[in-house]
């Protein structure tokens, strides 16, 4: 059976500079989707014309697969919950709210029934003893 599966950002990142996590994207088995934060994050981050271009193309083929994931109406309140549980415990800074992201990365994946693939295994770790959903590392 194939696994639904939502890249963080830092896979990508580790894919499109450095050609990691090669057996990890390209198994048959595995069935891809983008958050919406994702493709954001990858944009903040993108430097020059040939990235700009490629991110287009790339963002472009999850539109048109119809794998890019944007936020259900419960999945935006659920998001807004967690993230208040996370600043009550003190895991979420509402000046400075860094999980913030995360947290909709992880909503997002659970929203569709994916398996979030990361290298940031502490920040959801965090988010996950607050809402259920499924991640794991990759190994480099």
């Amino acid at each position: 059976m194939q696994e639904k599966v939502v890249y963080d950002t830092n896979i990508y990142i580790g894919v499109f500079n450095d050609g990691l996590f090669q057996d990890e994207i390209n198994g048959f088995n595995k069935i891809m989707y983008l958050v919406h934060p994702v493709l954001h994050e990858l944009w903040i981050g993108a430097k020059g014309r040939k990235e700009i271009n490629h991110l287009i193309d790339f963002g472009a083929s999850f539109v048109k697969s119809e794998r890019l994931v944007v936020p259900s109406a419960s999945t935006q309140i659920l998001i807004g919950k967690v993230c208040q549980k996370l600043r009550l415990s003190g895991k979420l800074n509402p000046i400075y709210p860094r999980i913030y992201n995360d947290v909709s990365i992880a909503l997002l994946a659970r929203q569709i029934g994916a398996t979030l693939v990361t290298r940031n295994i502490s920040d959801f770790e965090k988010i996950h003893k607050v809402v259920d959903f499924r991640f794991r590392d990759v190994s480099v």
